[in-house]
């Protein structure tokens, strides 16, 4: 049974500006080919809007309708609207949220002191929070592959997905 739910993906992509069409969600389309050129049955979610209770809300119940694999984009920023990291931390309080880059709380419209990332577990599931933009995603798609096929632990999984975001954010 385990073998099972593990192969079960699903990727939800986030934010207002998806779900209103202001932006082309060009991630789904991209992870669920990667996922399935994997081995993963992948399943589409739905846009998840910029709330807290709802990212929280959907991410359970794709664990709890037997899902192995919850990949998000988007919503892992500095500003006020982004909750994703926050949502895996209250399905794992001890998820591994690596920092990409810093920033000074309360500049522009940072109200967070940088943009993390995520890994967390919750049973048989394992959630991986991405940043929004396509080509971050592009970089962080071969370590994410190498680190589902090495069934890499979340500390692991987070820190080593971490590191060519930070590299591109740092330059």
């Amino acid at each position: 049974v385990s073998d099972a739910v593990r192969l079960r993906a699903m990727v939800f992509p986030t934010g207002k500006e998806i779900i209103e069409g202001n932006i082309e969600d060009t991630n789904t389309s991209f992870l669920v080919s990667l996922l399935a050129g994997l081995g993963y049955k992948v399943t589409r979610g739905k846009p998840l809007a910029d709330s807290l209770a709802e990212i929280t809300g959907e991410l359970r119940l794709a664990a709890d309708n037997g899902y192995g694999l919850v990949i998000t984009t988007g919503g892992v920023g500095a500003e006020g609207k982004d909750h994703v990291v926050e949502a895996i931390e209250q399905l794992d309080p001890d998820a591994a949220t690596p920092y990409i880059v810093h920033y000074t709380r309360g500049q522009g419209r940072h109200q967070k002191d940088g943009v993390r990332i995520a890994v967390g577990t919750l049973d048989w599931t394992t959630y991986i929070a991405l940043p929004g933009p396509h080509d971050e995603v592009l970089l962080a798609a071969p370590v994410l592959a190498q680190g589902l096929r090495g069934q890499w632990q979340k500390n692991c999984m987070a820190e080593e997905i971490a590191r060519p975001l930070r590299a591109k954010l740092v330059h």
